[in-house]
């Protein structure tokens, strides 16, 4: 077998979370493009035309579905939903998060501080295990979470709070969830960036041309991520190439956690 056969998706099927742009639209359409039909998902399902219309154009099937990974009736019919189209479910991809709240901890209102938690570790972890119930009955399944280098290290220039301890809750989770169900074929990893060139880190920066200096000096290779790098590590997760990897978050963030 090539490596070619080991990271063709062809004949699986992928359910993203938070695919209505940015890196979840990214991650959907590198899927499609390694073989894999799609079921993508928003809050708003409106906002999926766009990603839908790039993995059509790879020659893929995809189903737009609305939900709320917050409300676990919602994640449980997302599932059924995907399912009763395609047949199975082979990847689940969980991008779907809140960002981060960036105020002092003592200005942090409780509901600020429930909404960042309940969406980032309560929403990975409904999704996780709606999938898992089918992924079990298949006796196979390939599971990416969204960590964050944030999760390793407080990010200067910026305040700690919220975000940073669901993104440390993310990586424990992958981890009990992937002993948990390592003996049906599952395989749980996360993903750990650092700073990508999305349009809201681009438009933050645009706006704040100096914490950009001082976040790029941080950043051993001085540049933020190319998203479609971070689209390919995702692929090799979801394929044959990270059969033997689960429980592991892997930090990819330019360096910025070497120092």
């Amino acid at each position: 077998m090539g490596i070619h056969d080991l990271i063709n998706l062809t004949g699986r099927v992928a359910l993203v979370t938070g695919a209505s742009r940015g890196l979840g639209g990214a991650f959907a359409q590198a899927l499609a493009e390694a073989g894999s039909d799609l079921a993508i998902t928003s809050r708003h399902k409106d906002e999926l035309s766009d990603t839908a219309l790039a993995i059509r154009e790879t020659g893929r099937e995809v189903l737009e579905l609305e939900a709320d990974i917050t409300e676990p009736d919602q994640v449980q019919q997302m599932v059924k939903s995907t399912v009763a189209r395609f047949g199975k479910l082979d990847i689940l991809v969980n991008n779907a998060g809140a960002m981060r709240i960036n105020k002092p901890p003592e200005e942090t209102t409780p509901e600020e501080w429930r909404f960042v938690i309940d969406t980032n570790i309560n929403g990975t972890f409904y999704c996780c295990r709606e999938a898992a119930v089918q992924m079990k009955k298949q006796q196979s399944g390939k599971i990416i979470n969204l960590s964050s280098k944030s999760g390793f290290t407080i990010g200067r220039h910026f305040h700690g709070g919220s975000y940073d301890v669901s993104k440390a809750g993310i990586a424990m989770l992958t981890k009990a969830l992937a002993v948990e169900w390592a003996p049906y074929n599952i395989n749980v990893n996360a993903l750990a960036p650092g700073y990508y060139d999305t349009k809201p880190n681009r438009e933050f920066f645009v706006d704040n041309p100096e914490l950009y200096k001082k976040v790029i000096d941080l950043v051993p290779l001085k540049r933020l991520g190319d998203i479609r790098e971070l689209s390919g590590l995702v692929v090799c997760l979801a394929s044959d190439i990270g059969n033997y990897m689960t429980g592991t978050t892997i930090l990819i963030d330019g360096g910025y956690n070497i120092w």
